[in-house]
C-alpha cells in the first residue's frame, strides 16, 4: 500500500498495520477527524488529522489493533 493514510509518519505506520491485520481505514476529513479506523468486530477508532501528540494517537492506534483483532 503505497497510499499515504495520515500526514504524520509514525501514525501513517500504525495505519498501515492496522490494514495488514485486517482492519478498514475510512477518511473521513470532516472537523478534526481524518480518519476512522474499523475493526473486523465494527469497533471503531477515529484518528485526528491535528493530534497534540502523534506518538501518543500512534500507540492507541497500535493498542486498538492489539485488542480488537481476531
Amino acid at each position: 500500500m503505497n497510499q499515504k493514510l495520515h500526514d504524520d509518519k509514525e501514525i501513517n505506520k500504525a495505519l498501515k498495520s492496522a490494514v495488514q491485520y485486517g482492519f478498514e481505514v475510512l477518511p473521513v476529513r470532516k472537523g478534526h477527524t481524518a480518519c476512522t479506523v474499523v475493526a473486523p468486530n465494527g469497533q471503531r477508532l477515529s484518528v485526528w488529522s491535528t493530534p497534540r501528540d502523534p506518538g501518543t494517537m500512534a500507540k492507541r492506534i497500535r493498542e486498538f489493533i492489539r485488542r480488537h483483532r481476531m
